[in-house]
């Protein structure tokens, strides 16, 4: 098959890529319609209030309902979300608050609810840190999932950012340009699943929480859960993927 029979295909591919990669990307850096769907992880504790309950006989004053900033003390969401860029906390009605944006925002679920929890009456600080058992290692380490979660966020940036350099360049109707964008929708395609993956790994053993049991076993109450950006990064890690041959094929064989 000639060159120029493929370079329509790997375009489209890229293309794909590349708008469902902007969606991944804009997770989180608001609260609003759109963003507020759009994250990579969600941490529910809507119901760890009836652990806290059952374990410590009060939970009086453990959730803020007014959606003031976050990390002052005021009380914990019902559940949060990060993106790349930055976490929210929203209530019940979805109606929430963000933190300030900043590149490859860290994830560090304990350390976030503990900057939530109010000290007055009741110091839910050291309470949530005790509740939480030894073996949730993965989600009591901040460093791990701090650490894990910016390299995979700031691989998914590069890998998006090679998509849009591999479309651009496909465009160029001439041999190089077509081996520009082989190599790279393969390093894009690399990165993002390299990515996509380190994120998979961070959910999959954070997640072991909502097995946990407290006294009168009554479940913990935190779920750990990927959100729709993850998937749209593995998704468009498939259409990078695919478009790698269309645009070696388009480089060996195409001609003016």
């Amino acid at each position: 098959m000639r060159g120029e029979h493929c370079i329509a295909g790997a375009s489209i591919l890229t293309f794909m890529a590349m708008i469902l990669l902007v969606f991944a990307n804009i997770g989180q850096i608001s609260s609003g319609a759109v963003t507020n769907g759009l994250h990579l992880v969600e941490v529910n504790v809507a119901a760890f209030g009836s652990a806290v309950l059952s374990a410590n006989k009060q939970s009086s004053g453990l959730y803020n309902t007014k959606n003031t900033v976050m990390g002052a003390s005021t009380g914990l969401r019902q559940y949060y979300r990060w993106g790349i860029y930055g976490a929210c906390g929203y209530q019940k009605d979805n109606s929430g608050i963000c933190n300030s944006t900043q590149f490859a925002y860290p994830f560090e679920p304990l350390a976030t609810l503990i900057s939530d929890a109010p000290t007055s009456p009741t110091n839910y600080k050291t309470i949530i840190n005790s509740i939480i058992p030894s073996t949730a290692s993965a989600f009591k380490n901040n460093g791990w999932n701090h650490s894990l979660s910016v390299v995979g966020s700031a691989l998914i940036f590069i890998g998006s950012i090679l998509t849009l350099l591999s479309f651009i360049t496909g465009l160029v109707k001439h041999r190089l340009s077509f081996f520009v964008a082989a190599v790279s929708s393969g390093l894009s395609a690399f990165f993002l699943m390299v990515g996509a993956a380190i994120w998979t790994s961070i959910i999959s053993k954070d997640s072991w929480l909502k097995q946990v049991k407290v006294q009168g076993s009554v479940a913990l109450g935190i779920t750990v859960t990927a959100g729709p950006a993850l998937y749209l990064t593995w998704v468009s890690f498939v259409f990078v993927a695919l478009s790698v041959a269309p645009y070696v094929i388009s480089c060996c064989t195409f001609r003016k």
